[in-house]
């Protein structure tokens, strides 16, 4: 009877210890489970709460600007008041120089139908506009620039900007009557000529953007020789500014000097005058402006048009017009237009 007793006592305690062990295997994970969806509770109210502070920061930011904007806005007025007659007298200009280039490159379009008596006209038209706002401005140092002189006196930062864009938008002003005249010269042209005087309107463009690069240079050099800022560092600030400048002045040389070996260059650079053999197997007639052809030009791709139509063609394109094939190779680009740069020189 003892021995049944020990042995009923040992197996109810073996299965007690083997619910308890299930139980506490069954409770770990559940435990972890708890423990890891804690943690992702917590990322997800962390994450919430970066979210709601990012969008106070910003309705702050917007606030702020909000409030600022108005006295900006004064300040802005009061600005352009203070200038009024500079701002007013550039955005002229401007608007005047905007409308000569498109009056320029219709006159140019014209080709012979240009009339004499017009082009006269508006070369003095554009002549008396850049005398009449030199006059006006006579005593502001205006002309000094000019002639690579810097101002007599230190001009201030928003003086010496009026003085550049000023004297910029003039010189392209005053380019524009020399255009007239080339185009007075090459009325009738035809062919050759015509190529010629897009050659002479490119070169006469490239000579302005190289003397336009140098314009600013007196009036920035006045600027920056500043003793008032010590001579260490007005000395230092004009040279960096003459080193920089120098980069791009040798780029417009270069642009210039490629114009003018392109002026000297009697051969066509993108084909060849065709043979009346050549011409006569292609059919006389130009499929550009389909009359018979005058002075063919055979282009590398073997289509043949008038040396004019072509060339014409070629002011805005480099493929061929019927096959599209590359004929003229990327190299200035041309203003045999009429068309000068509107982009304005500041430095």
């Amino acid at each position: 009877m003892a021995g049944v007793a020990s042995v009923s006592l040992t197996t109810e305690e073996g299965q007690t210890d083997g619910r308890t062990d299930r139980s506490s295997g069954e409770g770990m994970p559940q435990s972890l489970n708890g423990s890891a969806d804690g943690e992702g509770v917590d990322g997800a109210g962390s994450n919430g709460r970066d979210s709601s502070y990012q969008r106070y920061d910003i309705q702050q930011a917007a606030r702020w600007i909000e409030q600022v904007l108005p006295f900006s806005l004064l300040l802005l007025v009061v600005f352009i008041r203070q200038h009024l007659q500079g701002f007013f007298v550039t955005i002229w200009i401007a608007a005047v120089m905007f409308k000569s280039n498109d009056i320029l490159r219709k006159q140019t379009a014209l080709k012979g139908e240009r009339k004499v008596a017009v082009l006269i006209g508006i070369s003095l038209a554009f002549a008396l506009h850049v005398v009449g706002v030199y006059w006006w401005y006579q005593n502001d140092d205006l002309l000094y620039p000019l002639i690579m002189l810097p101002p007599k006196l230190i001009p201030p930062f928003w003086h010496a900007v009026f003085i550049i864009m000023v004297n910029d938008t003039l010189v392209r002003q005053a380019a524009m009557v020399l255009k007239c005249i080339l185009l007075i010269y090459y009325k009738n042209s035809r062919g050759r000529n015509y190529r010629k005087q897009g050659q002479m309107l490119t070169l006469l463009e490239y000579l302005l953007l190289l003397y336009r690069a140098l314009l600013p240079t007196p009036v920035w050099y006045r600027f920056f020789l500043n003793k008032e800022y010590g001579s260490l560092f007005s000395s230092l600030m004009t040279g960096l500014y003459l080193t920089f400048k120098l980069t791009s002045v040798v780029e417009k040389v270069q642009s210039f000097f490629s114009a003018l070996k392109a002026l000297s260059r009697k051969e066509v650079h993108y084909g060849a005058y065709a043979t009346s053999e050549q011409v006569n197997a292609a059919g006389d007639l130009c499929a550009i402006c389909q009359e018979k052809m005058h002075a063919p030009i055979l282009l590398r791709c073997k289509h043949i048009f008038c040396e004019d139509c072509v060339s014409e063609w070629f002011e805005r394109e480099r493929t061929c017009p019927l096959c599209r094939a590359l004929v003229k190779p990327a190299d200035l680009r041309s203003f045999g237009d009429g068309s000068t740069s509107l982009f304005f020189q500041l430095f």
